[in-house]
Order: structure tokens, then C-alpha cells, then sequence
């Protein structure tokens, strides 16, 4: 019997009572009607040490025969792995001729058009003639169904006892988002269609109760619960368009020229942010819109547990990164979807940026608040090799042997450290990207890596937290929330030099959470009284260091105004003022001397990805290499230390204060590196194992180094220890504490820390 249960400290997946640590495989084998297995691929990686597979299957509603593809998978992968577990990759898709009978259930633009789109996965490419909805309780019905006939099927076959759990696929590439922009190209937007209307109605009603409530909250009325109003085209001008006019102005600039002040061109927004006290339906659209498909992900979660309570039943939801954090309805209600019980896993790939050798993985999932439910985030590791073709390789840097165990080396090192789950997916029809003797031989120490890790203490041992917040994703433009939550992600985060976990703010309720000496708050904007006292309990109880980026708490949905500056100064301690118009975010440490600025350099430029110095390997969009803020926040508060200051509006960027229980630091801009953080937790006592700016992850047991750059590098322990490099087998320091080593760009060093 498959299970999530807890394992020295952290879950794990279990089968009858074994505990299966990472890795898993994906192999793409189905090319719509075409399959193309390689069972000697197979029989290698379960000699490997991989056990659990995820296969790809259809519904017969969708594909007629698809079961019997699946079964000719499965039964070669049996035969070759005996011992192997499946969980089938179902895709949910509906049928055209479904599409074609149910326009209502397909999304609509609010100019009346409903435009087809591609539809492709790993096993089913089609132009669709239109987009169904994520949230549609008819496609939910008769996927439903669908689904449940194919279950039914595989829960008879023979070796249904090796089936351990269901994955369900939807949307763009099975990853659950829609494929369709919001706006058309004539300025039209979502969705106006009659399964949203009913969705819309779903989630108003669960929310406010009555139409007087709606009515009170909208400040309309003419609006009901029965017939709520999707926000027209101008009011949704915060999410993208102001980002475009902040960063190319409407008229020609020259030397000479005033600078304009940017203005609301509807009245609906403050800068990047919705005028949420004008238009909160706005921001419940967007709410619902994302709550829709979290709601889809549950149901299906439902069928399969009343069927079989006994299997593991998992979904792609919650992308927090690499996403259009609103059109795409996956990353806003990832704890409604943990919090219904009905789901044991969610997964995600890492993002496609800085994977080349001498840079990592960005991922998009907050996945200490999985471990605190008792529930499994799983990384799709879709890690390119050289195998790939010429188009392929060369974007990841892949062009050796020599890359590719370097780089799978770099991320199987994170999955331990960081100690999540995860699965190699070869795209490639057939599989190739691993197919090769040294890359078999590499997977079998890592398996033995593996079960040693899950074997040690795995209680979670990082002193930095970092908080998040999804409802907040909604209050502010897309290119905020990229700033805030996904460029840290992709090109900072391991660069610290000091192991992070990250949660969303509810869990500072918990009384389960560890305690963190620094807490880096980054997307937290809107926090009901309950919350912020919450958040400020747990700060005062761990006396830890809190980090406040751009906004903070702005938005309180209990006060009037929500937008305010004194919800600001109630969370952070801190009073701050703010211009409403646009301004760079560069600042200098020009200010006085804390503990956590004094390292860095005093006549370097902060604030914006361009102090990377170097545009990072993979830099795709130009558009978020400089940072503006709009509005401008900004310490004013005689009671704090002003570290440091923006350079084009001369005020405080970097605002010190000891609080009640808790030191508070405003930090005005959405961009902070990794030498900006690793500084701070100095200040705030944090142990850092290494301030080169290389790429690692650390846990109690074990310590992961990617070189950015070739040198001698120097590990720092919290006390002497044994250091054993688990590839080569050697010791590098004994009673020590100190890692000292010699290393070229893009190569891997996985450390056992044994303590002596």
C-alpha cells in the first residue's frame, strides 16, 4: 500500500512500509497514436535503483486504444523492472467533438470570439477549436467520467497492485494552464463565458454570502451574486500594461526633456497596484480565476480517493515561477488544493533560465509548506544533456559528457539537500537523454546517496525563511511579482551561500514551524489583522531578524482604506511614506553602519539585476534587467537607521529598527542579490558556509558546490566535521571546519558531512 508518512523528520513516499527516496523516471514513449519504447532503457534504470515510473495513459474518451498503450508500457517496463511501481500520467483533455458541442464551457473574450489554439503534451498534439475551461463543471463531468472508466480498467488489470498512484494531466503541456492569452490581439479579455459566469457565482457566494456584501465590497449596486460582472478590458491595466508604460513612456524622451509624471490612465490603479478600494472585483476575478482550476485539480483528487482511498493522487499546480502569474490559473490556491486531503503531491519543472553548467535550477514551488501538510512537492528534472540536438544542447550549455554529470550531479545534489522528490523526464520520443552506461552508472551511486540521506536526520536545519504569499500575486502587476518572487528565485537564491526554506506567511501560525533567526519577506502585500499579528507573534517569539521587501502589508482587506501607509508602518514597525510615480531603484549603502550592510560595498550600485555585473547564462527577457518602482516606498521613520539610499530620489532605501522582540529592515526596492542577503544574515547571526558567490545547498548531512567560477574555494562549517565527497570517495577535511578544494566552472561537489 502506497503512502505519505513521515521519515526522520520529513515525508516520504512509502509501499508497503519501504520508503522510496529519490529519483524517479519519465520517459516520453506516445506520439498521439505512435509508441516508441526501448525496453534495455528501461531494465538499465531500474538496475539503477529506480523503482517508481510515471507512464503515460490517456483516457479512451480522448484516444480510443489508449489503455492499450499504456498496457504494452507497462507490461515491458514490468518485465524489465519487476519490482518497478507505476503512477499513470492521465490527460484529462476533452475531445474536439466535445469542444465543438459545448462552446459555453469554452472560454470567450468579451468581444463575443472564441478562438481555437495548440494543444500540445507529451503524448496528444491537436489544434484545438477552442479553449476549455479549467474550471468548467461539465468538462470536470465528463473528463470525470472519463477518468473514472479508465481507472476502473487499470484497477483490473493483473498488476494493478504495482499501480501506486494517479497524476493528473490538463491544460497547456498536462500543466494545468490555459493555452489562450486574457487579452486578444483587438483588446478584448477573459472570460466572459457561461461555465466562468458560473464559476464567478462560486466563489462571490462562498466569499461574500449575500448580494449586499458583494454589492458593499465593490462599492456597486448593480451587481448580484446570480449575475456578477466580469471587469472590463481598462481595469486590468495594473497587471501588465503599466509595466509597458514604465518602461517605454508614451512620448519621446530627450536629454532636455522634464521628466512626465506617469499617471493612472483609468483612475483603477496606484501605480503597479490595483486601486483595490475601487476595484476589488478586479482582484476577486483573478481570485476565482485561479481558485477555478484549484477546484478542478480537487475534484478529480476526490473521484480517484473514493475509488481507491489506499493510492497516491497528484497533480502539476501552484507554478510560482516561469508562468503568467494571471492568465494561467496555477499559482494562486496551491493550500487550498494541500489543505483538501485529497492530493499528495504536486509537481512542477524548474524554470528554463541559468541552467547551464556554473549556474542552477530556479523552482517554483514553496515546498516547506508541503512538508508542514504532510505532503510531497515533485521537481519534473527535465535536465538537458548533450544528447540533445543542436538546437537544443548549445541553450543549456550541454556539450559533453563531462556537462551532463556535472549538471545531473548539481541537481540531484539540490533534491537531497534541499530534500523534496523529484523525476527525470526524457522528452526525447523513446528516451536518449540518459541513455548511456556512465549516466546508468552515475544514477546507481546517486540511488546509494539517496537511501543513505533518507536514513539520517532530515528535520529541516536552515536559519533563513523565506515567506511568500499568494494572494497577494493578484494586487499587483506581473512584472512586480516577477521582480519579487521569481528573479530571486532564478538567479540568487543558491548563491547565498546558506541554505534557505521557503514557506507561505500562514505557516508562521503554526506552532510546528522551526524557528529562523532571519525571515526575507517578499510578496506578502495584503494580510488581514489576524495575519499580521500572526506573522509579528512569530518574530517576537524567534527574536529573529525580519526583512520587509518593497510593500509589505500595504493592503489590509479589514481597514479604510485598504491601501495605506499605516498598514505598512502596523506590520514592519517601521513608518513609511511613498511617491506615486515611477523611479528607478538604484541605491548605494551611503548611509549609516548596521550589522547588515556593513560588508558590502559602499560605492557599488543595489537594487536592480544589472548588479549581477555579468548578464546571467540563459538571461532571456531585457525587459526585467533594470528595476523601477512605481510607487516609490520609502523609510521615514526618525526612530530607524537609515543604511542606505535610492540615488535618483535621494530617499531612505534600507531602514533599520530595533522593534518590539524583533529587529525590522525596510527594504525599498524588488530586486535583492545574493550578497545583499548573505550580508543581512550575517548581521542577524546566521551561519554562512560560503561567500563566493557559487552555486550551493546544505542540510544537516550533506553539502552540494557548483562552481561559478574556477578556483580554490573554501567551505565553512558550523563545527568541526569529517567531509567524504560521496563520488570520489575521498576525504577532504577531518575534524575540521573547513572544506578547502580546487575546482573548475560547472563542476559538481557533493559533500557527507559526518560529525565527529
Amino acid at each position: 500500500m502506497p503512502e505519505i508518512r513521515n521519515h526522520n523528520g520529513r515525508p516520504a513516499i512509502f509501499v508497503d512500509g519501504k520508503v522510496y527516496p529519490p529519483m524517479m523516471a519519465t520517459i516520453r514513449t506516445i506520439d498521439n497514436d505512435k509508441t516508441k519504447t526501448d525496453k534495455e532503457y528501461y531494465r538499465e534504470l531500474g538496475k539503477a535503483g529506480i523503482k517508481i515510473f510515471f507512464l503515460i495513459c490517456d483516457t479512451e474518451w480522448l484516444k480510443p486504444g489508449a489503455i492499450k498503450l499504456f498496457c504494452d508500457e507497462a507490461e515491458m517496463l514490468l518485465d524489465a523492472v519487476p519490482d518497478a511501481y507505476i503512477i499513470p500520467r492521465i490527460g484529462l483533455h476533452p475531445t474536439n467533438e466535445w469542444i465543438k458541442a459545448h462552446p459555453e464551457e469554452c472560454c470567450k473574450y468579451s468581444d463575443g470570439t472564441q478562438p481555437g489554439t495548440k494543444l500540445f503534451t507529451e503524448s496528444y498534439v491537436t489544434d484545438l477549436p477552442m479553449q476549455y475551461s479549467l474550471c468548467s463543471e461539465k468538462w470536470r463531468e465528463d473528463a470525470g467520467k472519463a477518468l473514472s472508466d479508465t481507472w476502473d480498467k487499470l484497477m483490473e488489470l493483473p498488476y494493478a497492485d504495482r499501480i501506486i498512484g494517479c497524476f493528473f494531466a490538463a491544460g497547456g503541456t498536462s500543466e494545468w494552464y490555459y493555452i489562450i492569452q486574457m487579452f486578444n490581439g483587438d483588446g478584448a479579455v477573459l472570460d466572459q463565458s457561461e461555465s466562468y459566469r458560473r464559476n464567478f457565482t462560486k466563489y462571490l457566494t462562498k466569499k461574500y454570502g449575500t448580494d449586499e456584501m458583494l454589492q458593499k465590497a465593490w462599492g456597486r449596486n448593480d451587481v448580484s451574486l446570480d449575475a456578477p460582472s466580469i471587469p472590463e478590458p481598462e481595469a486590468h491595466y495594473y497587471t501588465r500594461e503599466v509595466d509597458h508604460d514604465c518602461i517605454y513612456p508614451k512620448q519621446t524622451m530627450y536629454a532636455n526633456n522634464p521628466v512626465p509624471k506617469m499617471e493612472s490612465p483609468n483612475g483603477f490603479n496606484i501605480g503597479t497596484f490595483v486601486d483595490i478600494d475601487k476595484r476589488q472585483d478586479v482582484y476577486d476575478f483573478y481570485r476565482a480565476w485561479h481558485n477555478g482550476t484549484a477546484e478542478s485539480v480537487i475534484y478529480y483528487g476526490n473521484l480517484i480517493k473514493s475509488k481507491t482511498p489506499d493510492k497516491l493522487t497528484g497533480a502539476f499546480y501552484g507554478s510560482f515561477g516561469c508562468t503568467n502569474y494571471f492568465k494561467d490559473g496555477t499559482c494562486a490556491a496551491v493550500l487550498k488544493v494541500l489543505d483538501s486531503n485529497v492530493i499528495d503531491f504536486l509537481a512542477a519543472p524548474g524554470v528554463y533560465e541559468n541552467r547551464a553548467p556554473g549556474g542552477f535550477v530556479g523552482q517554483r514551488e514553496t515546498f516547506e509548506s508541503f512538508a508542514m501538510r504532510n505532503k510531497i512537492y515533485i521537481i519534473e528534472d527535465d535536465s538537458r544533456t548533450h544528447f540533445e540536438n543542436r538546437w537544443f544542447g548549445p541553450q543549456y550549455g550541454m556539450y559533453d559528457m563531462e556537462d551532463t554529470m556535472n549538471v545531473l550531479k548539481r541537481e540531484f545534489g539540490r533534491t537531497i539537500c534541499e530534500d523534496v522528490q523529484a523525476w527525470w523526464f526524457d522528452q526525447l520520443l523513446g528516451g536518449k537523454r540518459y541513455k548511456d552506461p556512465e549516466i546508468y552508472k552515475l544514477f546507481t551511486r546517486q540511488a546509494e546517496i539517496a537511501q543513505e540521506a533518507y536514513s539520517l536526520d532530515r528535520r529541516p536545519s536552515a536559519e533563513i525563511a523565506f515567506i511568500f504569499d499568494e494572494e497577494s500575486t493578484h494586487v499587483t502587476s506581473f512584472r512586480t511579482t516577477k521582480e519579487l518572487v521569481e528573479l530571486m528565485r532564478n538567479y540568487e537564491i543558491a548563491r547565498i551561500g546558506a541554505p534557505v526554506d521557503q514557506y507561505y506567511h500562514n505557516d508562521m501560525a503554526n506552532p510546528n514551524m522551526p524557528s529562523y533567526k532571519m525571515y526575507i519577506f517578499f510578496n506578502v502585500l495584503t494580510l488581514t489583522n489576524e495575519e499580521r499579528a500572526q506573522i509579528q507573534a512569530k518574530l517576537k517569539k524567534d527574536n529573529a531578524v525580519a526583512v520587509w521587501m518593497y510593500a509589505s502589508g500595504i493592503i489590509n482587506p479589514e481597514t479604510t482604506p485598504k491601501f495605506d501607509l499605516k498598514n505598512i508602518e502596523q506590520l514592519t514597525g517601521i513608518k513609511v511614506s511613498m511617491i506615486n510615480d515611477r523611479y528607478d531603484s538604484n541605491f548605494r549603502i551611503n548611509g549609516e553602519e548596521t550589522d547588515f550592510t556593513c560588508y558590502l560595498d559602499k560605492r557599488f550600485v543595489y537594487g536592480n539585476m544589472a548588479e549581477k555585473r555579468t548578464i546571467p547564462v540563459g538571461y532571456k527577457d531585457d525587459e526585467t534587467w533594470n528595476s523601477f518602482l512605481y510607487p516609490l516606498f520609502y523609510g521615514d521613520d526618525k526612530e530607524s537607521t537609515v543604511a542606505a539610499s535610492f540615488l535618483t530620489s535621494g530617499k531612505p532605501a534600507i531602514s533599520v529598527k530595533k522593534c518590539d522582540g524583533f529587529t525590522s529592515i525596510f527594504y525599498g526596492a524588488k530586486h535583492i542579490a545574493a550578497q545583499t542577503m548573505r550580508n543581512i544574515a550575517k548581521g542577524a547571526g546566521c551561519h554562512i558556509y560560503s561567500d563566493s558567490g557559487d552555486v550551493l545547498f546544505a542540510n544537516r548531512n550533506y553539502i552540494t558546490f557548483h562552481a561559478s567560477s574556477e578556483g580554490t574555494k573554501t567551505i565553512e562549517l558550523p563545527a568541526k566535521c569529517k567531509a567524504v565527497e560521496v563520488y570520489e570517495n575521498k576525504c577532504y577535511c577531518e575534524n575540521s571546519d573547513k572544506i578547502v578544494f580546487d575546482i573548475k566552472t560547472g563542476e559538481t561537489r557533493m559533500f557527507r558531512i559526518i560529525k565527529e
